[in-house]
This record gives C-alpha cells, sequence and structure tokens, in this order.
C-alpha cells in the first residue's frame, strides 16, 4: 500500500471518529450501571484513544498535524499538568485518577478531553469545522425532540419528573447547560450560512433550542443565557464600528437586548399572577429566593468547600474527593438534602477543593487565554465581530451557568470543541502535500508501535471496567430471582478489581443484609455470602481510610451479623470522620439498642438532636428510645414541642407502642391518624385492632361501622372483621 494511502487512512479514521462524538450525549446504554452516564463517558474514551493513535501516527511522519502553539493549549497543558499534580498529592490518588461510575471524570477523563482537544484543534480545518458543528447541532435538535416528547408524556423523565424533560443526559440542569453550546453553534452557524434558508434553519434551531432550555426550568441555565445575550449584545454595541455594522443591525440588537430584559422583568413582577403561577416553568424559574431550600443549600455546601479549601490551599484534595470535605465538614442542617454530596455545586468551590487555588487559576485560564485567542484572531481578521461577540457570551453563560453547578461529559464536549476551534483559528495554516521518505515496513512497524499501547489503554481503561459495569446490572437483575446466581454474578464483578469496585462493594452488601435475612436461603450460603461481604466491606475501609461511607458500609453488616461491638467500633470511626453527621450517630444508637443499653443510645441520640432541632428523624428516634427506657415523660416533652400533643400521627408511635404493649397510647395515635386522614381506611381498621388488642371489642366494632358508613365499597369487608370480632377472632 502506497505511503500516503496510510495517511488518508488516518485522517478518515480521525474524522469519523470526531464527527461521532456530537451524538456521545444522545447515548443512553440500558445494559450499564448508571446508564445516562457510564455509557457516554466509555463511548467518548474509546473514539478519543482510537483518534489519538491515528493523530501520533500522522503528526510523526507529516508536519502539518503536528501540535501548533497557541496561549490556549499551553493553558489547557498547564490545567492538565495541574489536575495530575492535585491527583498525586491529593487524599486519595486511586479515586481521584479513576473518578467512579456515577460520574466517570477523574484524571482519566481529563487527559482524554486534552487529547481531543489536541486532535481537533491539530487536524480539522474550516471544512471540516462546518461539518462537526452541523452534526452538533443535528444532534441537538434530536435532544430538543425527544424533551419536547418528555414535555408531552410521550416519554418519561426520570429525574426531571413531570413538567421537566431531562432529555437523555438524565438531568434537567445538566440538558440546559448541554443545550447552551448547541444554542451557540446554531448562532455560530447562521452568522456563516449564505443561503436564507440555512440561516431560517440555524436561527430556527437556536429559537428551538432556547425553548428547550427555558422549558427544563433550570433556574442556572435560564438566567445565564438571558444573561449572556444581553451582555453580547451590549459588547457588541460597545466595540461595532460603522464600517462593520448597519443602523439597522443596531436597531436589531438593542430590540433584542429589550427584549431579553423586559420579558424577563415582567415576567418576576408577574410571579404571583395565575399566568405565572400555573405555568410550571415560569413558576419554578421565578422561585428564587434565598431561603429556598435548594438555594440555601448551595451556600451551605460552598461554606463547606471552603473549609476543606482552607485545609489544603494550594493543590487542594484531588480531583472526586469532595466527598471527603463534605464528610469532614457537614453542617447539621444539611440533613435536608442528599445524605452524600460528591460535589460543591460551583465550579470556582469545586476547582478550589479539586486542585486547590492552582486548579482554579488553571481553569480560569483556559477561558482567560480562549477569550483572549478570539480576540486576537478578530483582529488579525481571522474572525469577525460577530463571531466574537458570540464567543464572548458564549463563554460568559458557560461560566455563569457553573457558578451554580458543573461540568459533566456533555458539557466537556461542546466547551472542549470551542476551545480546539479558538485554537484552530488562530493557528490554521496553509496545508501542504508534503511526502515521506520512510519505507513502508518502518512505517508498519511504527504502526504496531502505536496500536499496542493503545490496546493496553483500551483494555485497563474501558474494557476491564466495561466488563465489571455489565456484570453488576446483571447482578442487580439477577439478585430477586435467584440469590445463588446474584452472588456469583457480585463475586464475578469485583474479580475484574476495577475503579467500580468501591461501587459493587455498596450494592453487594445491601444484597448481602437482604440475603442474610431471607429464610428462603440455604444456611451455609447465607453464611458465605456474608462472609464474602464483610471482607470486600473491609477492604474498602482499608482502600478509603477517610471516606465514613466505607465504614458504615462496613458498620452496618457486623450489626446485621451480630458483631456488635465491633460496628459500633466501626461507627465511632466513622464519627471522628464526619462529627455532625447524624446518619451515622442513628447507626450507632441502633447498635446500643440491639444490645439493650437504652442509656447509650439516649446520650447519643440526644447529643444528635441538639446538632439540629428542626430534624424530625432525629427526635423521632429520641422518643422512641425514651419509651423503650419507661421514660414516658420526656418522649412526651419531645412530642409536645414538635407536634403541641403526645397524640402524634407518626406511624413510628404505632410501631414502638405495639412493642412496649402500651396500647391506651396506641389507641391514641391510631385516633390521631385517622383525624390526620379520616378517608383512609386502613388506619380505622388498625384503630379497631388497636381496641382489640386492649380488650374492647365494641369500640372495635363501632370503629368499623363509621368505616362502612364513610366508604360504602367498604362493606363487605367491614361486616365480615365485625363477625370475626364478635367470634372472638
Amino acid at each position: 500500500m502506497p505511503v500516503n494511502k496510510y495517511k488518508n487512512i488516518g485522517l478518515w479514521l480521525i474524522r469519523i471518529g470526531l464527527f461521532v462524538t456530537p451524538f456521545i450525549p444522545l447515548y443512553v446504554s440500558k445494559v450499564l450501571f448508571f446508564p445516562y452516564i457510564t455509557g457516554k463517558a466509555f463511548a467518548f474514551r474509546i473514539i478519543v484513544e482510537v483518534v489519538f493513535a491515528a493523530w501520533i501516527f500522522l503528526a510523526i511522519f507529516y508536519k502539518e498535524y503536528r501540535p501548533r502553539k497557541s496561549y490556549l493549549a499551553w493553558a489547557v497543558g498547564i490545567f492538565i499538568l495541574v489536575t495530575a499534580l492535585a491527583t498525586a498529592f491529593g487524599a486519595n490518588p486511586f479515586k481521584s485518577f479513576w473518578s467512579g461510575y456515577e460520574r466517570m471524570e477523574g484524571l482519566v477523563t481529563y487527559l482524554h478531553l486534552g487529547a481531543y482537544f489536541l486532535v481537533l484543534g491539530s487536524v480539522f480545518q474550516k471544512k471540516d469545522w462546518l461539518i462537526f458543528f452541523n452534526l452538533f447541532v443535528a444532534a441537538g435538535l434530536v435532544e430538543n425532540i425527544h424533551a419536547i416528547f418528555q414535555r408531552l408524556g410521550y416519554l418519561v423523565s426520570l429525574q426531571g419528573g413531570i413538567g421537566r424533560p431531562d432529555g437523555t443526559i438524565g438531568n434537567p440542569t445538566y440538558l440546559a447547560a448541554y443545550l447552551l453550546f448547541v444554542f451557540g453553534i446554531a448562532l455560530f452557524l447562521w452568522l456563516h450560512a449564505s443561503k436564507k434558508w440555512l440561516k431560517f434553519y440555524y436561527l430556527g434551531a437556536a429559537l428551538f433550542t432556547a425553548f428547550i432550555i427555558f422549558m427544563t426550568a433550570s433556574r442556572g441555565p435560564a438566567l445565564a443565557l438571558i444573561a449572556g445575550v444581553v451582555l453580547g449584545s451590549i459588547f457588541y454595541l460597545i466595540f461595532s464600528r460603522k464600517k462593520e455594522t448597519t443602523f439597522l443591525n443596531k436597531k436589531i440588537l438593542l430590540g433584542i437586548l429589550l427584549l431579553f430584559l423586559v420579558v424577563p422583568s415582567v415576567v418576576w413582577l408577574g410571579r404571583e399572577s395565575d399566568l405565572v403561577k400555573n405555568n410550571f416553568a415560569l413558576s419554578r424559574l421565578t422561585l428564587l429566593s434565598l431561603t429556598e431550600r435548594t438555594v440555601s443549600s448551595r451556600f451551605i455546601m460552598w461554606d463547606v468547600a471552603r473549609e476543606g479549601f482552607k485545609e489544603r490551599f494550594l493543590l487542594g484534595w484531588g480531583p472526586d474527593n469532595f466527598g471527603l470535605v463534605f464528610a469532614k465538614h457537614f453542617k447539621a442542617e444539611l440533613w435536608q438534602q442528599e445524605p452524600w454530596f460528591d460535589r460543591a455545586h460551583s465550579i470556582v468551590f469545586d476547582w478550589l477543593v479539586n486542585a486547590g487555588i492552582l486548579g482554579l487559576l488553571a481553569y480560569l485560564g483556559i477561558l482567560i487565554a480562549a477569550l483572549f485567542l478570539f480576540w486576537k484572531s478578530y483582529r488579525e481578521k481571522k474572525i469577525s465581530l460577530e463571531e466574537l461577540t458570540l464567543f464572548f457570551a458564549l463563554f460568559l453563560a458557560y461560566l455563569i451557568h457553573n457558578l451554580v453547578v458543573f461540568d459533566q461529559i456533555a458539557t466537556y464536549l461542546g466547551f472542549f470543541a470551542i476551545l480546539a476551534y479558538a485554537h484552530s483559528v488562530n493557528t490554521s495554516r496553509e496545508l501542504k502535500e508534503e511526502k515521506t521518505s520512510i519505507s513502508v515496513n518502518k512505517m508498519f512497524m511504527l504502526m504496531i508501535a502505536i496500536i499496542l499501547p493503545t490496546a493496553v489503554v483500551f483494555y485497563f481503561v474501558n474494557w476491564k471496567p466495561l466488563q465489571a459495569n455489565l456484570t453488576l446490572l446483571n447482578a442487580l437483575v439477577v439478585q430477586g430471582q435467584n440469590i445463588p446466581a446474584g452472588f456469583s454474578a457480585y463475586q464475578k464483578a469485583l474479580a475484574y478489581n476495577t475503579f467500580g469496585n468501591v461501587e459493587i462493594r455498596e450494592q453487594f452488601v445491601r444484597f448481602a443484609i437482604d440475603a442474610g435475612g431471607s429464610p428462603k436461603v440455604d444456611a451455609d450460603l447465607k453464611d458465605q455470602i456474608l462472609r464474602s461481604a464483610i471482607t470486600e466491606s473491609q477492604k474498602s475501609v482499608l482502600e478509603n481510610p477517610a471516606d465514613p461511607r466505607s465504614y458504615l458500609f462496613l458498620g452496618t453488616i457486623y450489626s446485621r451479623v451480630g458483631l456488635l461491638d465491633d460496628a459500633i467500633k466501626i461507627f465511632n470511626q466513622a464519627a471522628e470522620l464526619s462529627p455532625k453527621k447524624q446518619q451515622i450517630y442513628f447507626e450507632i444508637a441502633d447498635v446500643y439498642i440491639k444490645k439493650g443499653d437504652y442509656a447509650s443510645a439516649i446520650q447519643i441520640l440526644e447529643k444528635t438532636l441538639d446538632y439540629d432541632r428542626s430534624y424530625r428523624q432525629a427526635r423521632m428516634n429520641l422518643v422512641l428510645v425514651y419509651i423503650l427506657n419507661n421514660q414516658q415523660a420526656e418522649a412526651d416533652r419531645l412530642l409536645i414541642e414538635e407536634f403541641g400533643t403526645v397524640d402524634a400521627p407518626d406511624v413510628l408511635l404505632v410501631q414502638i407502642y405495639s412493642k412496649v404493649k402500651n396500647y391506651p397510647r396506641l389507641i391514641s395515635v391510631w385516633k390521631a391518624l385517622v383525624r390526620y386522614s379520616p378517608e383512609t381506611i386502613d388506619y380505622r381498621v388498625n384503630l379497631a385492632g388497636a381496641y382489640m388488642l386492649a380488650g374492647q371489642p365494641q369500640q372495635a366494632i363501632l370503629i368499623i361501622e363509621e368505616a362502612i358508613q364513610m366508604n360504602p365499597a367498604f362493606t363487605q369487608d367491614g361486616l365480615k372483621l365485625i363477625q370475626q370480632i364478635k367470634a372472638g377472632k
């Protein structure tokens, strides 16, 4: 084969691979754990590894494809170098390098993003970029249509629920963030379109995308879009000159500026109107209050991140280690949120934790270098003022959005593509056909030298984790029907020994606890499963000594198998790592209850309640132990503080009064539940049962008769119950 044919094969391999990447956000794997994330990440990594190998081949033999210098290329390189240093010197280098199935980031992903940037910026020419961006918009339109079908109810929005499409991204906010890039790229193509119908197409695509962004009811991206358009318009009006624009263009821009200022203002001022309140998207977009739970939690999380940053100022804790900071500096009021956060929900604080002040400066340096490069390209007349304005506005919107959220694979694809475009435009040069004098045999040997390490990378970065993930999902599917098969699948998944082991072990412990409590499982198999779960949990503790989650899983299984003293020891170690995490103290108290040491449980739970007295679960847990310890007066005091009465409509009280056989109180609680929900027949039936336990069958019959009167459909069942009561059953 002639030497230049190798070059053509390499180029087409690169182009095809990169032309596929805009469609990665559409990919949702139904056979992988975390289907919205893992499938996309593995697809991206595999494609990048292939095109990067092909690019290395081209770069060695053809000068025109070698990396070109620019401030932006240096900024990306410095960013990856700082991230690598933060990984190496972080709290958990393994986690920082590999991340986990839920996020699929870590240094390994940043290295792939760097390679993606390098290949795009070194190979693509103007024609390639137009094809690439057109494919990006086409994929975005498919995403928009998917979102419309979700909004209409034809497709399910798993995380968004009714009214908030999450697309194939799996989260409404992430969907809107990804669509910011689709919106910007559609406008870029609109600027370059020469035919009227194409201009209508691109403008329509941009407007359609903007509509979907607002329909997601994601406040960060929506505000970012408005700010980007407004500030971009102002930027253009300031820097435009007569020869670059017409009075009509300025009038249009002023109109757009007024539109994006007036309409949001009118909606905001009318937020109490029925029109806004009855529209889900508008009502949520106008729900901006410092006391609103989602908003207030952001400030708490940022304070947690700030505390962690102060401890590791220079290089931070390492990528994907925010969970350690969250646990160590947990604020008691965060009980209202998710139990575990792995992100600060702000790109600024995330990078301060990920890689310290150097990491944040390196990240911001990329944005500054990109904007400088676009400005330089404008001054050199390589791009127009309109393009400069567009990318200024897009980066501004992206940054504003990221101030309250964080990146994921879909936004990284758009962001690094725009970075590569900025580098490519500024460093572009005319390609000259160059012939290489190397022999075909030597070239073939070099190809082998490139393919072999690429295959090794593919095996460890993709194949093994993929197989482990597939096996984990299989275990989750079969474990409910076939315990031995589920156990075997978990063992197989763990045997791959990948970064997924932590997640696999957590799922395995849950499985082991369920299997251990099942009367259908053979005693020997049950023992084998539980012993294996303990061994794997112990490995997680050794591998993640600063993560209280690992201790919680180990302590839980110790508690379930009766190793109560070991459980208390492990839970106390978790409490040392996260001193104000109420969940840990609940577990400790539960073990003391199992031991019959109610006094110690009370001591633990009293301290836990004092962390935040508005936490109802903490209060009720203490109430239950007070009752178990015959301290009814103390329990009543807590109930009155919370409910204004001792007869609180809480099913936990039903359980505890049944256990201690306090039937008068049991009757009172069921009465409270009936008053709370008078239409619930089951509450009345249970109230009748409480009267029976208290030896008051006539009262039980009266309650059943009331239920029949309330709900005639209950007549047949009610009469049967009355007969049973009269028969003394």
